[in-house]
Protein backbone atom coordinates (compact mmCIF):
# COMPACT_ATOMS: atom_id res chain seq x y z
CA UNK A 1 0.00 0.00 0.00
CA UNK A 2 1.19 3.70 -0.76
CA UNK A 3 2.62 5.51 1.77
CA UNK A 4 0.47 8.48 0.48
CA UNK A 5 -2.59 6.48 0.69
CA UNK A 6 -2.43 6.75 4.61
CA UNK A 7 -4.38 9.42 5.24
CA UNK A 8 -6.01 8.09 8.34
CA UNK A 9 -5.76 8.57 11.77
CA UNK A 10 -4.71 5.67 14.08
CA UNK A 11 -7.40 4.11 15.87
CA UNK A 12 -7.19 3.51 19.75
CA UNK A 13 -6.96 -0.17 19.13
CA UNK A 14 -4.05 0.62 16.54
CA UNK A 15 -2.14 3.30 19.26
CA UNK A 16 -2.24 0.05 22.03
CA UNK A 17 -1.09 -2.66 19.67
CA UNK A 18 1.88 -0.52 19.02
CA UNK A 19 2.28 0.52 22.68
CA UNK A 20 2.10 -3.68 23.45
CA UNK A 21 4.65 -4.51 21.03
CA UNK A 22 7.01 -1.51 22.62
CA UNK A 23 6.55 0.67 19.60
CA UNK A 24 6.41 4.43 21.36
CA UNK A 25 7.56 7.89 20.56
CA UNK A 26 10.47 8.63 23.03
CA UNK A 27 14.05 10.46 22.78
CA UNK A 28 16.79 8.62 24.01
CA UNK A 29 18.98 11.84 23.76
CA UNK A 30 16.36 13.61 26.07
CA UNK A 31 16.95 11.14 28.05
CA UNK A 32 20.83 11.23 28.45
CA UNK A 33 20.91 15.12 28.41
CA UNK A 34 18.65 15.17 31.82
CA UNK A 35 20.35 12.55 33.69
CA UNK A 36 23.57 14.25 32.62
CA UNK A 37 22.65 17.33 33.90
CA UNK A 38 20.65 15.77 37.08
CA UNK A 39 24.31 14.03 37.61
CA UNK A 40 25.89 17.56 37.60
CA UNK A 41 23.52 19.24 39.80
CA UNK A 42 23.77 16.06 42.22
CA UNK A 43 27.81 16.89 41.88
CA UNK A 44 27.28 20.17 42.51
CA UNK A 45 25.44 19.67 45.60
CA UNK A 46 27.24 16.27 47.34
CA UNK A 47 30.48 16.97 45.96
CA UNK A 48 32.01 18.49 48.91
CA UNK A 49 31.11 15.54 50.72
CA UNK A 50 32.17 13.31 48.35
CA UNK A 51 35.85 15.05 48.38
CA UNK A 52 35.96 14.45 52.36
CA UNK A 53 35.09 11.05 51.68
CA UNK A 54 37.53 10.36 49.05
CA UNK A 55 40.13 12.55 51.12
CA UNK A 56 39.14 10.42 54.16
CA UNK A 57 39.92 7.24 51.90
CA UNK A 58 43.18 8.65 50.64
CA UNK A 59 44.58 9.52 54.20
CA UNK A 60 43.40 6.13 55.56
CA UNK A 61 45.19 4.23 52.98
CA UNK A 62 48.86 5.89 52.54
CA UNK A 63 48.98 6.40 56.40
CA UNK A 64 48.24 2.54 57.55
CA UNK A 65 50.55 0.76 54.73
CA UNK A 66 53.32 0.49 57.36
CA UNK A 67 50.79 -0.92 60.06
CA UNK A 68 49.77 -3.92 57.78
CA UNK A 69 51.97 -6.83 55.98
CA UNK A 70 50.43 -7.34 52.35
CA UNK A 71 49.85 -10.36 51.51
CA UNK A 72 48.36 -11.90 48.35
CA UNK A 73 45.22 -13.98 50.30
CA UNK A 74 44.54 -10.28 52.36
CA UNK A 75 44.30 -8.11 48.61
CA UNK A 76 40.35 -9.34 48.00
CA UNK A 77 39.20 -7.89 51.20
CA UNK A 78 41.20 -5.38 50.72
CA UNK A 79 39.78 -3.94 47.88
CA UNK A 80 36.40 -4.78 48.74
CA UNK A 81 36.71 -2.73 51.49
CA UNK A 82 37.69 0.21 49.47
CA UNK A 83 35.31 -1.03 46.54
CA UNK A 84 31.94 -0.67 49.38
CA UNK A 85 33.43 2.79 50.85
CA UNK A 86 33.66 4.19 47.05
CA UNK A 87 30.16 2.46 46.35
CA UNK A 88 28.69 4.34 49.42
CA UNK A 89 30.28 7.79 48.02
CA UNK A 90 28.73 7.45 45.04
CA UNK A 91 25.61 6.41 45.64
CA UNK A 92 23.51 9.74 46.05
CA UNK A 93 24.85 10.06 42.44
CA UNK A 94 24.36 6.58 41.18
CA UNK A 95 20.89 6.60 42.63
CA UNK A 96 19.88 10.18 41.61
CA UNK A 97 20.52 9.50 38.09
CA UNK A 98 18.98 6.13 38.38
CA UNK A 99 15.41 7.69 39.46
CA UNK A 100 15.82 10.76 36.95
CA UNK A 101 16.44 8.16 34.13
CA UNK A 102 13.02 6.41 34.87
CA UNK A 103 10.88 9.36 35.23
CA UNK A 104 12.16 10.74 32.10
CA UNK A 105 10.91 7.43 30.40
CA UNK A 106 7.74 7.64 32.38
CA UNK A 107 7.18 11.14 31.58
CA UNK A 108 7.35 10.92 27.72
CA UNK A 109 5.58 7.05 27.53
CA UNK A 110 4.26 6.47 30.61
CA UNK A 111 5.02 2.87 33.10
CA UNK A 112 3.79 -0.05 31.89
CA UNK A 113 5.73 -3.19 31.54
CA UNK A 114 5.54 -4.66 27.55
CA UNK A 115 6.70 -8.61 27.87
CA UNK A 116 6.19 -8.54 23.49
CA UNK A 117 8.56 -6.04 23.53
CA UNK A 118 11.61 -7.97 25.75
CA UNK A 119 10.13 -11.15 24.36
CA UNK A 120 13.12 -13.13 22.56
CA UNK A 121 12.62 -12.85 18.75
CA UNK A 122 14.22 -14.97 16.46
CA UNK A 123 13.91 -12.64 13.42
CA UNK A 124 16.23 -10.44 14.78
CA UNK A 125 18.95 -12.83 13.92
CA UNK A 126 18.52 -13.29 10.18
CA UNK A 127 21.43 -11.52 8.47
CA UNK A 128 19.82 -10.33 5.40
CA UNK A 129 16.78 -8.33 7.86
CA UNK A 130 19.40 -6.78 10.00
CA UNK A 131 21.40 -5.70 6.59
CA UNK A 132 17.90 -4.57 5.02
CA UNK A 133 18.05 -2.27 8.49
CA UNK A 134 21.51 -1.23 8.38
CA UNK A 135 20.60 0.34 4.70
CA UNK A 136 17.69 1.20 5.71
CA UNK A 137 16.64 5.37 5.08
CA UNK A 138 15.65 5.24 8.82
CA UNK A 139 19.21 4.18 9.09
CA UNK A 140 20.52 6.89 7.25
CA UNK A 141 18.73 9.61 9.03
CA UNK A 142 20.04 8.15 12.27
CA UNK A 143 23.34 8.26 11.12
CA UNK A 144 22.90 11.89 9.92
CA UNK A 145 21.04 12.93 13.35
CA UNK A 146 24.26 11.29 15.18
CA UNK A 147 26.76 13.42 13.20
CA UNK A 148 24.63 16.65 13.73
CA UNK A 149 24.45 15.97 17.22
CA UNK A 150 28.02 15.53 17.59
CA UNK A 151 29.54 17.91 15.09
CA UNK A 152 27.21 20.64 17.08
CA UNK A 153 28.15 19.43 20.96
CA UNK A 154 31.85 19.34 19.17
CA UNK A 155 31.38 23.34 18.41
CA UNK A 156 30.05 23.82 21.82
CA UNK A 157 33.24 22.22 23.61
CA UNK A 158 35.89 23.96 20.83
CA UNK A 159 34.27 27.72 21.23
CA UNK A 160 34.38 27.25 24.91
CA UNK A 161 38.23 26.52 24.73
CA UNK A 162 38.23 28.95 22.27
CA UNK A 163 37.20 31.48 24.63
CA UNK A 164 39.08 30.40 27.62
CA UNK A 165 42.33 29.58 26.31
CA UNK A 166 43.40 32.82 28.03
CA UNK A 167 42.86 31.48 31.62
CA UNK A 168 44.38 27.58 30.35
CA UNK A 169 47.97 29.47 30.21
CA UNK A 170 47.66 30.77 33.86
CA UNK A 171 46.87 27.92 35.46
CA UNK A 172 50.84 27.25 34.95
CA UNK A 173 51.32 30.23 37.02
CA UNK A 174 49.25 29.07 40.09
CA UNK A 175 49.53 27.02 43.44
CA UNK A 176 48.24 23.58 43.26
CA UNK A 177 44.77 24.22 45.65
CA UNK A 178 44.19 27.18 43.20
CA UNK A 179 44.75 25.58 40.16
CA UNK A 180 42.15 22.99 41.10
CA UNK A 181 39.43 25.44 41.86
CA UNK A 182 39.98 26.80 38.90
CA UNK A 183 40.05 23.70 36.86
CA UNK A 184 36.82 22.28 38.84
CA UNK A 185 35.07 25.78 37.71
CA UNK A 186 36.41 25.38 34.01
CA UNK A 187 34.75 21.78 33.76
CA UNK A 188 31.60 22.47 35.62
CA UNK A 189 31.13 25.47 33.02
CA UNK A 190 32.10 23.19 29.46
CA UNK A 191 29.86 20.61 31.02
CA UNK A 192 27.16 22.68 32.09
CA UNK A 193 27.33 24.31 28.33
CA UNK A 194 27.69 20.71 26.85
CA UNK A 195 23.97 19.50 28.82
CA UNK A 196 22.35 22.79 27.21
CA UNK A 197 23.68 21.96 24.46
CA UNK A 198 22.38 18.28 24.55
CA UNK A 199 19.22 19.10 26.16
CA UNK A 200 18.22 21.32 23.03
CA UNK A 201 18.97 18.11 20.85
CA UNK A 202 16.84 16.23 23.09
CA UNK A 203 13.67 18.39 22.76
CA UNK A 204 14.46 18.67 18.94
CA UNK A 205 14.95 15.02 19.15
CA UNK A 206 11.54 14.08 20.59
CA UNK A 207 9.27 16.49 18.56
CA UNK A 208 11.50 14.59 15.20
CA UNK A 209 10.38 11.07 16.84
CA UNK A 210 6.83 12.26 17.98
CA UNK A 211 5.80 13.51 14.40
CA UNK A 212 7.88 10.28 12.46
CA UNK A 213 5.79 7.78 15.48
CA UNK A 214 2.63 8.99 14.50
CA UNK A 215 3.62 9.22 10.47
CA UNK A 216 4.40 5.42 10.92
CA UNK A 217 0.61 4.62 12.87
CA UNK A 218 -1.38 6.52 9.99
CA UNK A 219 -3.79 3.65 8.53
CA UNK A 220 -5.59 3.73 4.95
CA UNK A 221 -9.10 4.14 5.03
CA UNK A 222 -9.88 0.20 4.31
CA UNK A 223 -7.45 -0.64 7.50
CA UNK A 224 -10.11 1.51 9.23
CA UNK A 225 -13.18 -0.32 7.83
CA UNK A 226 -11.16 -3.43 9.12
CA UNK A 227 -10.38 -2.20 12.22
CA UNK A 228 -13.82 -1.32 13.20
CA UNK A 229 -15.23 -4.62 12.06
CA UNK A 230 -13.04 -6.24 14.63
CA UNK A 231 -13.48 -4.29 17.73
CA UNK A 232 -17.20 -3.13 17.03
CA UNK A 233 -18.29 -6.22 14.16
CA UNK A 234 -19.80 -6.20 11.03
CA UNK A 235 -22.11 -3.09 10.31
CA UNK A 236 -23.77 -5.14 8.00
CA UNK A 237 -24.07 -8.46 10.81
CA UNK A 238 -25.13 -5.47 13.45
CA UNK A 239 -27.63 -4.45 11.27
CA UNK A 240 -29.22 -8.06 10.61
CA UNK A 241 -29.27 -8.44 13.97
CA UNK A 242 -30.85 -5.40 15.16
CA UNK A 243 -33.40 -6.05 12.02
CA UNK A 244 -33.85 -9.43 13.71
CA UNK A 245 -34.42 -7.99 17.28
CA UNK A 246 -37.04 -5.30 15.81
CA UNK A 247 -39.05 -8.11 13.95
CA UNK A 248 -38.61 -10.33 17.16
CA UNK A 249 -40.36 -7.28 19.42
CA UNK A 250 -42.79 -7.06 17.22
CA UNK A 251 -44.22 -10.25 16.71
CA UNK A 252 -44.38 -10.37 20.61
CA UNK A 253 -46.12 -6.95 20.83
CA UNK A 254 -48.64 -8.05 18.24
CA UNK A 255 -49.25 -11.37 20.61
CA UNK A 256 -49.39 -8.92 23.62
CA UNK A 257 -52.83 -7.67 21.75
CA UNK A 258 -55.10 -10.37 22.68
CA UNK A 259 -54.42 -9.14 27.08
CA UNK A 260 -55.52 -5.62 25.98
CA UNK A 261 -59.36 -4.42 26.55
CA UNK A 262 -58.95 -1.60 23.97
CA UNK A 263 -57.44 -0.74 20.67
CA UNK A 264 -57.47 3.71 20.10
CA UNK A 265 -56.87 4.64 16.82
CA UNK A 266 -56.44 7.16 14.36
CA UNK A 267 -58.23 5.44 12.56
CA UNK A 268 -55.80 4.26 9.99
CA UNK A 269 -52.27 5.93 10.89
CA UNK A 270 -52.23 4.69 14.47
CA UNK A 271 -52.86 1.89 16.69
CA UNK A 272 -52.25 1.67 20.48
CA UNK A 273 -53.34 -0.97 22.28
CA UNK A 274 -54.31 -0.46 26.40
CA UNK A 275 -54.65 -3.01 29.35
CA UNK A 276 -55.66 -2.10 32.40
CA UNK A 277 -55.84 -4.01 35.44
CA UNK A 278 -57.28 -2.47 38.77
CA UNK A 279 -56.02 -4.85 41.24
CA UNK A 280 -52.61 -5.17 39.15
CA UNK A 281 -51.95 -1.86 37.76
CA UNK A 282 -52.04 1.71 39.03
CA UNK A 283 -52.88 3.60 35.68
CA UNK A 284 -53.71 1.75 31.84
CA UNK A 285 -50.40 0.28 30.23
CA UNK A 286 -49.57 0.29 26.72
CA UNK A 287 -49.28 -3.34 25.33
CA UNK A 288 -48.84 -2.39 21.74
CA UNK A 289 -48.61 0.37 19.34
CA UNK A 290 -47.72 1.07 16.33
CA UNK A 291 -47.72 3.15 12.61
CA UNK A 292 -49.16 2.64 9.36
CA UNK A 293 -48.32 -1.37 8.76
CA UNK A 294 -47.85 -1.87 11.86
CA UNK A 295 -51.30 -0.51 12.81
CA UNK A 296 -52.87 -2.20 10.49
CA UNK A 297 -51.40 -5.66 11.96
CA UNK A 298 -52.57 -4.12 15.77
CA UNK A 299 -55.67 -3.74 14.59
CA UNK A 300 -55.84 -7.19 12.98
CA UNK A 301 -55.21 -8.96 15.70
CA UNK A 302 -57.59 -7.04 17.82
CA UNK A 303 -60.46 -8.12 15.21
CA UNK A 304 -58.68 -11.74 16.07
CA UNK A 305 -59.28 -11.59 19.29
CA UNK A 306 -62.39 -9.37 19.35
CA UNK A 307 -60.48 -6.76 21.64
CA UNK A 308 -63.22 -3.44 20.75
CA UNK A 309 -61.77 -0.59 18.59
CA UNK A 310 -62.29 2.77 19.66
CA UNK A 311 -61.36 5.90 16.71
CA UNK A 312 -59.96 8.84 19.40
CA UNK A 313 -57.26 10.52 17.02
CA UNK A 314 -56.36 13.28 19.62
CA UNK A 315 -55.55 10.53 21.98
CA UNK A 316 -54.42 7.81 19.61
CA UNK A 317 -51.58 10.58 18.80
CA UNK A 318 -50.60 11.28 22.28
CA UNK A 319 -50.31 7.76 23.49
CA UNK A 320 -48.30 6.81 20.65
CA UNK A 321 -46.08 10.32 20.54
CA UNK A 322 -45.56 9.91 25.02
CA UNK A 323 -46.17 6.49 26.05
CA UNK A 324 -43.63 3.37 25.48
CA UNK A 325 -44.73 0.09 25.35
CA UNK A 326 -44.63 -1.29 28.80
CA UNK A 327 -45.54 2.08 29.81
CA UNK A 328 -48.32 3.39 32.00
CA UNK A 329 -50.50 6.58 30.63
CA UNK A 330 -49.56 10.07 32.16
CA UNK A 331 -52.01 11.60 34.42
CA UNK A 332 -52.60 14.05 32.26
CA UNK A 333 -54.16 11.37 29.84
CA UNK A 334 -56.14 9.57 32.88
CA UNK A 335 -59.75 11.42 31.75
CA UNK A 336 -59.50 10.99 28.35
CA UNK A 337 -58.37 6.99 28.83
CA UNK A 338 -60.77 6.89 31.50
CA UNK A 339 -63.71 7.62 29.39
CA UNK A 340 -62.79 5.30 26.59
CA UNK A 341 -62.78 2.57 28.79
CA UNK A 342 -66.04 3.74 30.62
CA UNK A 343 -67.53 2.76 26.57
CA UNK A 344 -66.17 -0.08 26.08
CA UNK A 345 -67.24 -1.55 29.21
CA UNK A 346 -70.32 -0.19 28.51
CA UNK A 347 -70.41 -1.77 25.21
CA UNK A 348 -68.95 -4.95 26.46
CA UNK A 349 -71.93 -4.79 29.58
CA UNK A 350 -74.85 -4.15 26.45
CA UNK A 351 -73.29 -7.13 24.00
CA UNK A 352 -73.18 -9.99 27.12
CA UNK A 353 -76.80 -8.30 27.64
CA UNK A 354 -77.99 -8.99 24.31
CA UNK A 355 -76.62 -12.46 24.30
CA UNK A 356 -78.33 -13.44 27.09
CA UNK A 357 -81.87 -12.11 26.04
CA UNK A 358 -81.23 -13.74 22.64
CA UNK A 359 -80.81 -17.13 25.00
Amino acid sequence: MAVEDRTEAATPRRREEAREEGRVAKSADINSAVVLLMSLLLLRIAGPYMFQGLSSIAKDTFSNLHNHELRIERLPALCLSYMMRCAWLCLPIMAGAGAIGLASNVLQVGFRITPKAIAPDLSRLDPIKGLARVVSWRSLVELGKSLLKITIVAYFVYSFLRNEYPALADLSGMLPAEMGRSIATLCWRLLARGCAAMLVIGILDYIYQRLSFESSLRMTKQEVKDEFKRTEGDPHVKGRIRQRQREMARRRMIHDVARADVVVTNPTHIAVALQYDAEKMAAPTVVAKGQRLLAERIKEAAEAHRVPIVENPPVARLLYKTVEVGDQIPPELYQAVAEILAYVYQLNEGIRGRRSQAA
